[in-house]
């Protein structure tokens, strides 16, 4: 062949199917058809470093894709993706998605718990197997092998679900093969604990008994006590620091929370009181372990003090319940308890609704006694004669 030229030769076994030769004598092979007046060619790899036989393999399948309408190069992309998901594993795969994703993008108590969940749940079980090959059954073994513990076996799957969207979006699997979709889940009961004013009374005691013992340090009590006296969220409380308090307002403004925006903790006598007494051991206002560090657990921290009050069955979680139920039966509106509890969405405070119709019919009562009171006075000869 003459040196500058190019020039295509095609296989006389497999119509369509070429090696295209550059005029710098370069080697292409390529795929060639013509589909409804419409032409499709597409390059598929270089001589020698793709073999005559791979060549031809993935000239046949290019073709075929092209007769079926199929995009062949998208097809392409898809048959390397399913190659490489047929040889990755799904530990291979949860690694990724915790480095590429879960810890640039998610909330630090949120990457605590899918790292957890990946070392604990999903590897032992699932991580052996190759990523392309998990199926709906793998999926439905898994969760049911977790029905002792329902609520956290939903969660488990919520978080491999996650795992395997972030799978499709790295062109792991094919759109829509999400093993873990539509998997019927436990049911869970609602558990709603709320305490009465009594109890209250005693969880406050419960906490100075556990510091004062020593089972607790200050700074764990004091969580434990803006929990009670703000009904803000564990997390919320362990990620305030001094310099987010408002003293003129009494208040804590946080520039991020659950919810992805600003929330505002607001702070009666009792929840300033405990600030003042506390000294500052760092930036955070619920010090840690090590300098600057928030404390890490105050779950733990209430599991220790609620024994002291008897109150076994009372969560950390419980204690914003019940700060929400006493501003309802107190007359405080849905509206203004969401936003005293950072709701975002309506319907979150709708639990309270029940709670709320009993502090209306509690102020019925009254104002229908105060009106049979009125009633029933005997009225003086001036009275009478003023109607």
């Amino acid at each position: 062949m003459a040196a500058g030229v190019e020039r295509t030769v095609f296989d006389s076994a497999t119509p369509g199917f070429g090696l295209r030769l550059t005029a710098k004598g370069k080697a292409i092979w390529l795929a060639r058809a013509r589909v409804d007046n419409n032409r499709f060619k597409i390059s598929l790899g270089t001589y020698p470093e793709k073999t005559l036989s791979a060549a031809r393999a993935e000239a046949h399948a290019a073709l075929r894709d092209i007769r079926e309408g199929k995009d062949p190069r998208a097809e392409k992309a898809l048959r390397k993706a399913a190659a490489v998901a047929g040889r990755m594993t799904i530990a291979e795969l949860a690694d990724r998605w915790l480095a590429e994703y879960v810890r640039l993008k998610l909330k630090p108590r949120t990457i605590s718990d899918y790292e957890r969940i990946v070392e604990q749940r999903i590897k032992p079980r699932l991580g052996a197997l190759p990523v392309a090959t998990v199926s709906k059954s793998d999926v439905i073994s898994f969760h049911a092998a977790m029905a002792n513990t329902p609520r956290r076996a939903n969660y488990v799957i919520a978080t491999f679900r996650a795992l395997m969207s972030f799978a499709e979006d790295v062109s792991l699997r094919p759109p829509h093969t999400n093993p873990a979709k539509r998997i019927k889940m436990f049911r869970q009961g609602v558990r709603e604990r709320f305490l009465s004013e009594e109890e209250i009374g005693l969880a406050a005691d419960a906490i100075t008994q556990a510091e004062v013992s020593g089972k607790i340090g200050p700074y764990a009590a004091a969580g434990l006590r803006l929990a009670l006296f703000t009904g803000a969220r564990s997390g919320e409380i362990t990620a305030a620091k001094w310099q987010h308090v408002d003293w003129q307002r009494k208040q804590i403004r946080l520039p991020d929370s659950k919810t992805n925006e600003p929330r505002t903790i607001h702070l009666s006598p009792a929840a300033l009181e405990v600030l003042k007494e506390l000294p500052h051991a760092g930036s955070f206002i619920i010090a840690g372990r090590y300098k600057d560090e928030p404390h890490q657990n105050l779950t733990r921290s209430w599991i220790v003090a609620r024994d002291f009050g008897g109150l076994h069955d009372v969560r950390l979680h419980d204690l914003r319940h019940s700060y929400a139920s006493l501003a309802a039966g107190r007359g405080v509106s849905l509206h203004m308890i969401g936003k005293l509890l950072g709701h975002k969405v309506p319907a979150t405070t709708m639990r309270y609704a029940h709670l709320a119709r009993d502090a209306v019919a509690s102020i019925n009562d009254e104002l229908g006694a105060a009106m049979q009171a009125a009633i029933a006075k005997p009225k003086t000869n001036a009275e009478v004669q003023d109607d």
